[in-house]
């Protein structure tokens, strides 16, 4: 992520796809939190440079409900 960032900027969307690329790996590894947090960090991305409908939007932004969701579940 490190080489992402300094290389696009931490606000290009292709480092958004690289935070839901990370997020999908600590899913696996059972890092909800972790999961959580890098969805809203892509979400922000996709929102400011892409706009609210786009599909890399729409996508990030279901992702973040449903890891949401799944936390509140876990209580």
């Amino acid at each position: 992520m490190a080489i992402q960032e300094a290389r696009l900027g931490p606000d290009h969307p292709d480092t958004a796809t690289s935070l839901s690329n990370l997020a999908a790996v600590l899913a696996a590894q059972g890092d909800l939190q972790g999961v959580r947090t890098l969805h809203q960090r892509a979400l922000t991305i996709y929102e400011a440079r892409l706009g609210p409908d786009h599909p890399d939007t729409v996508r990030s932004r279901e992702r973040l409900v449903a890891v949401v969701a799944e936390l509140e579940n876990r209580g």
